[in-house]
């Protein structure tokens, strides 16, 4: 029985911790920035090594776009002359920057090396774009993003579809992204809350590139490094959900383990980092204490709802392996049952969700729904790998060279 008793008391606390953030979401203000143009000057940077199979679409939906953005604004970082990018930029009469540092090997080092070249040659911006080399945007992304510019926001990042959506695998992937957005920032916004930016597709307003003097995020995760920046300092986030740009995810589970292992040592990194200057914070009454708090506590509640639930599972194996019997086993057949049938109502809510601005097949929409429960579970193995792997650098994923659209 202990370990049931256990598992409960885990369980219990981890529902304690949602309760309390529920009613703590709601104590936030926002500052919203002053200076704000009504024709800002904007720059386009685009982290792209080796990218040269997927970045000319990205280029010309940047082209496209129904606010335009002159080619000498969009920057395309690469670490060699040679790579084939070059050649594609250059075409589309766009920037090359070369990277010198490339022993310091993160995205966050490529952006720092950028900037830091812009300033010293006097070179400032309203507002700065981000994006992934993979990334596709409708022609309308940069026109809605500029809302938030307006409305005085001083980060806000777009709505990530899927890319490559022809299958189950990178469907599951992109959904990771969908829960971001649609279930954590979409409540934080109607909190006036501090959201999680997830890599790409996001602005940042040029008053603070040019106060840092440098791009201060070099982490695994530097998204979220920034995101828990931005809650401590008290600087306005946002997202609009109208601008719509298009992703690329893993299309095998080797790819897929080691990117959400990286991410998720970076996400352990920067939360063990930040967690005591937050609670820190909290002290001096911000304008912002619901996001705070919720920065702080972090993934606790998740995994103490994990830990309770392998208690259980644990439990059940003990008395399976020592008193073998019909209702021992029951037990635990049941229990994972119930577990994958919770998950599988999850992801039957998140393709619901989904199917509002992204046209699946029947077929993937099954297959996702059945294995997607799976996906979820090995995260698992992902956080084990995170904590026990000393050497998680950057990767490159192979990618599809379908278009978009």
């Amino acid at each position: 029985m202990i370990g049931y008793i256990l598992g409960t008391i885990f369980i219990m606390i981890a529902f304690f911790y949602e309760i309390v953030l529920f009613f703590g979401r709601r104590k936030n203000k926002l500052q919203k920035e002053t200076v704000r143009k009504k024709d800002p000057d904007i720059a386009v940077f685009i982290p792209a090594r080796n990218e040269s199979k997927v970045i000319e679409e990205l280029l010309i939906s940047i082209e496209k776009q129904t606010y335009p953005i002159p080619s000498k604004s969009i920057y395309v970082i690469v670490e060699s002359k040679q790579d084939k990018t070059v050649e594609i930029v250059k075409k589309h009469h766009m920037n090359v920057f070369v990277r010198k540092k490339l022993e310091l090997k993160t995205k966050g080092y490529a952006l720092q090396e950028l900037v830091e070249d812009l300033n010293q040659k006097q070179k400032f911006y309203d507002l700065y774009f981000i994006f992934d080399a993979d990334n596709v945007l409708d022609a309308k992304f940069v026109e809605y993003m500029l809302e938030d510019y307006w409305a005085g926001y001083a980060v806000s990042t777009g709505y990530r579809a899927l890319k490559n959506k022809d299958s189950y695998f990178p469907v599951s992937a992109g959904l990771t992204f969908f829960m971001i957005n649609e279930l954590r920032n979409q409540n934080s916004l109607k909190h006036q809350g501090n959201l999680i930016l997830s890599g790409t597709g996001y602005y940042i307003h040029g008053k603070y590139m040019k106060e840092w003097g440098t791009f201060p995020f070099h982490s695994l995760t530097e998204d979220y490094e920034s995101s828990l920046y931005y809650t401590l300092n008290g600087i306005s986030t946002h997202y609009q959900e109208k601008a719509k740009f298009y992703d690329e995810q893993p299309t095998n589970y080797r790819q897929s383990m080691n990117q959400r292992s990286r991410w998720i040592k970076g996400y352990l990194e920067n939360w063990l980092k930040y967690r005591p200057l937050l609670k820190k914070k909290l002290k001096e009454k911000p304008i912002n204490p619901g996001s705070i708090k919720e920065m702080a506590t972090g993934i606790i509640p998740a995994l103490l709802l994990v830990i309770g639930l392998l208690c259980y599972l644990v439990n059940c194996c003990w008395n399976l392996g020592f008193s073998f019997s019909i209702n021992s086993l029951f037990y635990f057949s049941a229990l994972l049952i119930i577990i994958y049938l919770v998950l599988v109502l999850l992801t039957g809510v998140l393709l619901w969700m989904v199917l509002k601005g992204t046209e699946l097949s029947y077929k993937v929409i099954v297959e996702v729904l059945f294995y997607h429960p799976i996906f979820l579970i090995s995260y698992l193995h992902c956080f084990v790998i995170a904590i026990t792997k000393k050497d998680l650098g950057w990767v490159a994923i192979a990618h599809q060279t379908e278009k978009v659209s």
